[in-house]
């Protein structure tokens, strides 16, 4: 464990030295935030509630769930894809600790980093134009916390899987940028499932995507009901649990791979 940490905390004091980056992407989010408050309002027009949910609580999804994406952001799929492509995974993976819960220690470094040089700067300035995004009680917010952490590491082992990829195929390019499309059509980041229509709506919450993005706002804006919040988030640990066992699946037939073809 003190291994992990160290790769966490080495990964905290690398990502804190590129400042700009770190302007510009609070600038673009900004900007995205201000059109995505723009598009609800002008959808919902002075109309109080529209499929159960008013035009204030979809100004909070949509603040939170900027601030979320971008705590949410994976960097295992491209690592892995880099240490296939350099050869380097033979070695990474004769080293005395879990190569992946090293590709997980850096991303929780990142997403630490994230939350305090991106997410607060998000939320002062979320609330100063639109309002403070208050969530609808204490326990819908400790409720949320607990529905975001299993969501994020539903979101990593995805990532994962998806790295996986890189011992199939050339390049990952394609196969990323279809991934994050339907990530963001999927899982409720930008557009609810409950303005789906109810059909479509009731087969993609059954699937895992739901459960990175829209479940926990869902919660969070007092959406469900407290017995439906037990049960969907239920549902999410198995999602998580299952997603596990085939990640954990997966490397052990990546490594029996490396081993056969000798590095």
């Amino acid at each position: 464990m003190k291994a992990y940490l160290f790769v966490t905390k080495i990964r905290i004091q690398s990502a804190l030295a590129y400042r700009f980056n770190v302007i510009s992407t609070i600038l673009i989010q900004c900007l995205l935030m201000f059109a995505m408050a723009c598009f609800w309002k002008a959808a919902y027009g002075g109309t109080g509630v529209v499929s159960g949910t008013g035009e204030q609580d979809m100004l909070t999804y949509t603040m939170i769930s900027i601030i979320m994406g971008n705590l949410l952001t994976m960097g295992v799929e491209g690592r892995i894809e880099g240490s296939v492509r350099t050869g380097s995974v033979a070695l990474d993976m004769l080293k005395p600790v879990n190569i992946y819960g090293i590709y997980l220690a850096e991303d929780l470094g990142d997403m630490a980093v994230a939350f305090f040089q991106i997410a607060v700067p998000l939320l002062i300035i979320g609330s100063v134009m639109f309002g403070f995004p208050a969530p609808a009680s204490f326990v819908c917010f400790i409720i949320f916390l607990l529905s975001f952490s299993i969501g994020y590491f539903i979101n990593w082992i995805l990532a994962g899987l998806l790295g996986m990829c890189a011992f199939r195929v050339i390049s990952m390019g394609p196969i990323r940028n279809v991934k994050g499309f339907i990530m963001k059509l999927l899982s409720g980041s930008v557009i609810p499932l409950w303005f789906f229509p109810d059909g479509f709506r009731v087969f993609l919450e059954f699937l895992p995507f739901v459960n990175i993005y829209q479940l926990p706002l869902g919660i969070y804006i007092g959406r469900y009901t407290f017995e439906e919040m037990f049960w969907r988030t239920a549902l999410q640990m198995f999602w998580c649990m299952v997603l596990w066992l085939i990640f954990h699946a997966a490397q052990k037939k990546a490594a029996a791979a490396v081993l056969i073809q000798g590095g």
